[in-house]
């Protein structure tokens, strides 16, 4: 069962802020959660139910890439991406959270279960039922794999690397993060004022470690929080830099700043991987970079969405 997708916008959000109420809205739920000595569950069981989990092989105490997509991403740059991961020395874990796939989205993945020799990919089916979702539903979709983290985290991955799925791996990140002092990693921007922008969310390293549990876990129930209030705009960086304020007694060591030769948006070809921010994934530069790698693995059975 999943929902009806009509009674909600899936279009970009044109007002791109937080007014004082939210924002005061927002901070409140970060506080309550971060003094809660056993954060809430009841949000996240309902979360769990409205998943469908297909994972093939244990993913215990493996290094795991989770992106999180709809079925439009999952042809335009969830393909290419694990494409380009094929094209890299190394065997990877890729974690997919898909949002109200269809049969053409389960067919393809189990196509490339075989096409990708290299990577053992699984799967979970978020049928968005039974969630309390904001109207602006891209708002959930941006946050969703943050709640799946800390299941995967439950579930006893070893490090889990978070990326936007319109992402072009180039070499394996995992050898940058091999004597990391750090517990989890965020793209930081100091510079920026509002914050919202404080951070980045494009790139999350998580250790399976105490530190970093307690935070996914304050993180994923924030993120149910405040969807059941339906924000107006995305919650996925600010939540995080609550968070780590509100609790940097117990924080402020366990996370550092992502790596810089790890992940590029201006193509730095010393770099893992190259993602876009917003229009950059419409770039010539990016669209072509797909091209290319769709070409060299296209096969008599790929989907006619991938000849856009």
């Amino acid at each position: 069962m999943s929902i009806d997708l009509n009674q909600y916008e899936v279009g970009p959000i044109k007002k791109k802020r937080h007014s004082l109420a939210g924002r005061t809205s927002i901070f409140w739920h970060c506080l309550m959660t971060s003094l809660a000595g056993a954060p809430s569950t009841h949000r996240l069981e309902r979360f769990d139910k409205s998943i469908r989990l297909d994972i093939d092989t244990t993913l215990t105490g493996e290094d795991v890439i989770l992106v999180a997509c709809d079925k439009v991403y999952f042809f335009n740059y969830a393909v290419p991406f694990l494409r380009s991961l094929a094209a890299v020395e190394g065997t990877f874990f890729v974690h997919m959270h898909l949002l109200d796939p269809d049969a053409d989205v389960e067919e393809k993945l189990r196509q490339l279960r075989t096409e990708l020799g290299n990577t053992h990919l699984s799967f979970g089916i978020d049928t968005l039922f039974g969630l309390k979702l904001p109207t602006r539903l891209n708002i959930y979709y941006n946050c969703s794999r943050f709640i799946a983290a800390d299941r995967l985290l439950e579930l006893g991955v070893g490090r889990l690397l978070i990326l936007d799925v319109d992402t072009i791996m180039r070499s394996s990140p995992w050898k940058k993060f091999d004597g990391f002092k750090a517990e989890g990693a965020f793209v930081f921007r100091e510079h920026a004022k509002k914050p919202w922008y404080k951070i980045l969310a494009n790139t999350v390293y998580l250790q399976n470690s105490a530190n970093i549990r307690a935070f996914t876990r304050r993180f994923s129930t924030a993120l149910l929080a405040v969807l059941a209030t339906n924000p107006t705009y995305h919650i996925d960086q600010i939540i995080p830099y609550y968070l780590l304020k509100i609790g940097r007694r117990r924080f402020a060591s366990v996370f550092a700043p992502v790596p810089a030769d790890v992940m590029s948006l201006s193509y730095d070809p010393a770099a893992s991987f190259w993602t876009a921010k917003g229009g950059g994934k419409h770039a010539d530069k990016f669209q072509s970079e797909i091209r290319s790698i769709n070409k060299a693995h296209r096969t008599s059975a790929d989907d006619p969405l991938e000849e856009a």
